[in-house]
């Protein structure tokens, strides 16, 4: 715009100086005026050309930009239009996945309830039933006790028979009365009947005198500890020699001080012996007499395993459980529990 404006100007001094100049100088100056123009057209052309062109790029351009505008609106509308569906059908979902759960939680709380009923059912059942066991056991055990002390006082009567008729050899003396009548002294008879003096003495019977027949009866050397003599036996495995030891001292001393410990090694013999249901009877006569013996828990344990020995297992089973509840901290327990869980 300057360039047309300095162009104005010039040619408008051109007008003045044409009054003024001469013919050459006129010639001149349309010769510059025509150089002028012709660069004004130049400059004209080369601007508008520009500026066109310049133009037609930025209407491109914002054609471009248009577009692309149009093209991400659409993908933001066609990606609102598909967030609003997955929300809707994620809405939809959570709706229907809560109905399932709360159908599932309802199902589950009806059946907790019925399980919950079943096992109160079968808790009072098994209650009722460990209640029958226990009374079907204690019932066996009093049974099993009461046939034990019953062997053992049959056991015990016919041990001490037999010690009786081994420690007696003496006989009485006999006696044979004399009918005959003997007259002593001078005693008058009146009227053919004797006096009383003669009555009493003509009827005295006479004595005949037998000599006894003692029977040598060897009595224990108390002196020598039999006690100890009968475990020497019992340690060398002399189980028959050690037995009778063992009764002889239990004879000897049926409430001793070491009355349990006999009848308990008592029992050890018959029991090393094979006498199973024998020495039963003594380990139970260690339990009945003397429950609060060392040795007690012992004789219930080996009570139980001559139960084994027998194939007795269930009153086994009896005997081991008695020991773990009455003696539950000994020794003699925990095998019987390793025992127990063998049956």
């Amino acid at each position: 715009m300057k360039t047309i404006r300095n162009i104005t100007v010039a040619g408008c001094s051109l007008l003045l100086l044409t009054q003024c100049a001469t013919q050459d100088e006129v010639r001149v100056l349309n010769n510059q005026l025509r150089a002028v123009n012709q660069k004004v057209d130049e400059v004209k052309s080369t601007t508008v050309n520009q500026m066109q062109k310049r133009q037609a790029s930025s209407v491109n351009k914002i054609g471009q930009v248009e577009s692309e505008t149009m093209r991400l609106q659409s993908m933001i509308e066609e990606s609102a239009h598909q967030a609003s569906l997955y929300r809707e059908q994620g809405k939809e979902d959570i709706a229907n996945l809560q109905a399932a759960i709360e159908a599932m939680r309802e199902e589950n709380k009806t059946k907790l309830l019925e399980t919950d009923q079943k096992i109160s059912v079968l808790e009072q059942q098994v209650a009722l039933l460990r209640g029958n066991i226990e009374q079907a056991q204690q019932q066996r055990v009093r049974e099993a006790e009461k046939r034990a002390r019953a062997a053992a006082i049959k056991a015990e009567e016919a041990r001490r028979q037999s010690y009786v008729a081994a420690t007696s050899g003496s006989q009485l003396a006999r006696v044979t009365p004399d009918k005959k009548k003997v007259k002593i002294g001078s005693a008058p008879v009146v009227n053919g009947e004797e006096t009383p003096a003669q009555a009493s003495v003509a009827t005295a019977p006479k004595v005949e005198e037998v000599q006894p027949q003692v029977k040598t009866v060897v009595t224990p050397d108390l002196t020598s500890e039999p006690f100890n003599q009968a475990m020497q036996q019992y340690q060398a495995k002399k189980y028959q020699d050690a037995y009778r030891g063992f009764e002889q001292v239990l004879a000897g001393n049926p409430q001793g001080k070491r009355a349990a410990e006999t009848l308990f090694y008592m029992g050890e013999c018959l029991f090393y012996q094979g006498e199973y249901d024998l020495a039963i009877l003594d380990y139970q006569k260690v339990i009945s007499n003397h429950s609060r013996n060392s040795l007690t828990p012992q004789a219930l344990l080996k009570q139980g395993m001559s139960f084994e020995k027998l194939t007795d297992h269930e009153t086994a089973k009896i005997i081991y459980k008695k020991l773990i509840n009455d003696y539950a901290g000994s020794s003699e327990a925990g095998q019987a529990k390793s025992r127990l869980a063998n049956l």
